[in-house]
């Protein structure tokens, strides 16, 4: 016990020369990087794509915080359907398999990566996916309508296959905070939009379950008919083997939900004979490989920009911050410094995004707007697009959604929570000193008066009314016609594009390809997918805040702590029985679609 006690010390004070060290030898290859020699990665002759569909591919930067140093295995979604989309034609690739257990993503991320496995799957070569148990007590059909884009699908055993439909159900406070005297008041334009509704209701509104019920309806549809085509079975047939769910083994394999019950290993040898090699390949490791095809490096550029997180004013953190989030200004310098580029032909925005502040929505909206002047804007929504989401989007020269793409909701909502008479009943008085009748407006300890609420309504109705005008102006219609897409209601893919809200079906694959058709490009062509803003070198940020005397006070204070903590610990440290892991991904940009 001992021994590990001063094995753990040892590595507490070495700890922080380690980062020190780290950022000394970036600090040089920032320095001295055109004498560095430049390596590539040589591909083997033959190899698997190997997918872990219980990964989260992420959308954007994939690593933040020190993971921005290379010390994550992130994969980014987009780096993945672009991964299966080169492989198709790699000669070199002669099999694509996977693995699953939970569903790690959400629905239109889904139908991506359905789609990329459905145009690699016309290459002939084979695809097999193999799960322990596809849910395990918990519902799964999500991840099952993943696994079913393989042609072949394997379960352990002692596995089920968690069929089992899609509901929602969601909490209610009102009563709770009736008691305990707190006021939960909120101001919505229009009746669909409920996001606080569990605060101020008893239970669902009935709009708030008109929308909801047409939301779940669409994503069951898109389970049965995706499944159904897959797997060869009638739709019929998968409604009732959902109600039956969820399956064991035996069951599925009956129903011809699965193809083969069976370990790992025998998994294993399964792919390994029908790929002709056992050479694995991770997403990450495949686009470090030069694409062996002969197509003339790309001679048009297309700016990726991601928006992803909830909307907010001024700057994001950098590759520090632990959040991804869209900083109003960080995204509109991204699109304006594409616009003005010559050497980017069009840009493509990829949106997931719940929304956020209105006044930072309006001001990313006013950088797209300009941009459309200049070149091609292209927008592909992933799982969400809503709100800010889709204020953000709505001026594009086109925008794509998947089928189960949660977009709309234009419209506004402000509230606040006050416990003037919950701290009447805890016995605490609040006094105030203010200056202006509507110093307190905002406070948290009293509730609107009637002047307050006028005010608020008058605020709430402009932000409405810009909205829609602006929704309206970007989708080329009348205000009227607008608001009955509108009035605060989320909209599924399919239902939007009815309503005129996006303009086709398709994942971030078709949107590629479009802005490649609206640059002159065949479908064929190469075409370089530059990201933007241009993703920033993590040692030199650290090196100007060292300059600037800027840097992040936790890592000071970590590093200046290391030494005490481990003075402090060692008591402790005599006790500790066990100890951890960890582990890699620079984002690579830019990067050819081929």
């Amino acid at each position: 016990m001992r021994t590990l006690g001063k094995a753990l010390l040892w590595s507490l004070a070495t700890f922080g020369f380690f980062i020190l060290a780290l950022i000394g030898i970036g600090i040089y290859g920032i320095t001295n990087a055109d004498k560095l020699p430049k390596q590539v990665a040589e591909a083997p002759d033959e190899m698997i794509l190997a997918l872990d569909l219980d990964d989260n591919y992420s959308e954007g930067e994939p690593v933040r915080g020190l993971g921005a140093f290379g010390l994550s295995r992130s994969v980014a979604h987009d780096d993945a359907l672009i991964a299966i989309r080169r492989a198709k034609d790699d000669e070199r690739v002669k099999a694509l398999v996977a693995t699953i257990s939970e569903q790690a993503r959400g629905l239109a991320q889904t139908q991506d990566l359905r789609d990329a496995i459905a145009d690699f799957r016309e290459s002939g070569k084979p695809t097999l996916i193999f799960a322990e148990t596809i849910g395990e007590g918990t519902p799964a059909t999500g991840a099952y309508y993943m696994a079913s884009a393989f042609e072949k699908i394997w379960v352990q055993p002692s596995g089920t296959v968690g069929l089992a439909g899609i509901g929602i159900e969601q909490p209610f406070f009102k009563g709770l905070l009736d008691r305990l005297g707190i006021k939960a008041t909120v101001i919505q334009r229009k009746e669909y939009k409920s996001a606080m509704e569990n605060l101020s209701n008893d239970a669902m509104s009935p709009a708030n379950r008109e929308a909801l019920e047409s939301l779940l309806g669409t994503f069951y549809e898109q389970f049965v008919t995706g499944i159904a085509a897959a797997r060869n079975i009638s739709e019929a047939d998968v409604r009732a083997l959902i109600d039956r769910g969820p399956l064991l083994s035996q069951e599925a394999l009956d129903a011809h939900l699965i193809d083969r019950i069976g370990y790992r290993d025998e998994f294993d040898t399964e792919y390994e004979t029908a790929a002709g090699t056992d050479k694995l390949v991770g997403i990450n490791r495949y686009l470090s490989y030069p694409p062996v095809d002969d197509k003339p490096d790309p001679e048009k550029s297309i700016a990726l920009i991601h928006a992803v997180g909830q909307i907010m004013r001024g700057e994001d953190g950098g590759p520090f911050a632990q959040n991804q989030v869209i900083a109003s200004e960080t995204m509109a310098k991204a699109v304006k410094d594409a616009a003005e580029n010559d050497k980017i032909d069009a840009i493509l925005i990829r949106i997931d995004s719940p929304g956020g502040s209105y006044v930072a929505s309006d001001t990313i909206w006013r950088e797209v707007v300009r941009a459309k002047e200049k070149k091609p804007v292209v927008v592909s929504m992933g799982n969400t697009a809503a709100s800010g989401g889709y204020f953000i989007a709505m001026a594009a020269d086109r925008i794509f959604a998947q089928p189960t793409t949660i977009t709309g909701s234009i419209g506004v909502i402000f509230g606040k929570v006050s416990f003037g008479e919950a701290s009447e009943k805890l016995d605490i008085n609040w006094d105030r000193v203010s200056f202006g009748e509507s110093a307190g407006m905002y406070s948290s300890v009293k509730d609107f008066n009637e002047k307050e609420l006028a005010r608020l309504n008058q605020m709430i109705d402009f932000a409405y009314n810009d909205f829609t005008a602006k929704a309206a102006q970007g989708r080329n219609k009348d205000v009227a016609e607008l608001e009955r897409a509108a009035r605060g209601r989320v909209w599924t893919g399919v239902d939007a594009l009815d309503a005129g809200l996006v303009d086709e079906l398709g994942g971030f694959s078709r949107a590629v390809d479009y802005t490649k058709e609206r640059i002159g490009l065949a479908p064929d062509d190469s075409v370089w997918l530059v990201p933007y803003p241009k993703p920033e070198d993590p040692f030199k940020t650290l090196l100007k805040a060292f300059e600037n005397g800027d840097l992040p006070f936790g890592i000071i204070s970590g590093l200046m702590n290391l030494s005490r903590i481990g003075g402090e610990a060692a008591p402790l440290l005599e006790q500790i029985d066990d100890a951890a892991q960890t582990g890699t991904r620079i984002y690579q940009a830019p990067i050819t679609v081929r």
